[in-house]
């Protein structure tokens, strides 16, 4: 016979608990998005929001599979079908861009800034870490160039 404190408790990590957090904010921000909606369709601010959501869950869904990747090390090669892990980067990299974008716009809107300042501040929000990163492999390269020209 089992008592209730003999079962075997699962506990939560943490990866999981980022995923819940992301995936019911997303839903979270869905719902008062589309109560804005219903009340005025044409605030897009509201419509952007709606994507906002919709990028929150699919982070969050991504990013659970993302934490439950096998260890390499640890399996044989044969134990089954090899994890897309260029997809889910993928999958969380754009998840991550539409966030950085839609989450900019929304605000700003919401503020009632105008509609080309709302969408020029967003693609600044989004422009700067790119700019930073291809600025980054440009450094490399040369410095890549100067070490084998030496």
């Amino acid at each position: 016979m089992l008592r209730p404190y003999d079962r075997q408790v699962r506990r939560i990590t943490l990866s999981r608990w980022i995923t819940l957090v992301a995936v019911l904010g997303g839903i979270a921000i869905d719902c008062i998005a589309v109560s804005v909606i219903v009340r005025d369709p044409s605030s897009d601010g509201a419509w952007a929001a709606v994507l906002l959501g919709v990028s929150f869950v699919v982070w969050g869904i991504a990013f659970a599979h993302l934490a439950d990747r096998p260890d390499t090390e640890d399996e044989d090669e044969d134990a089954g079908k090899p994890v897309r892990v260029d997809r889910v980067d993928r999958l969380i990299a754009s998840a991550l861009t539409v966030m950085v974008f839609t989450a900019a716009y929304a605000i700003a809107r919401w503020h009632q800034v105008p509609v080309w300042w709302a969408f020029g501040g967003a693609v600044i929000a989004l422009g700067l870490p790119m700019v930073n990163r291809a600025l980054d492999r440009r450094i490399a390269r040369d410095e890549q160039a100067e070490g084998t020209a030496d």
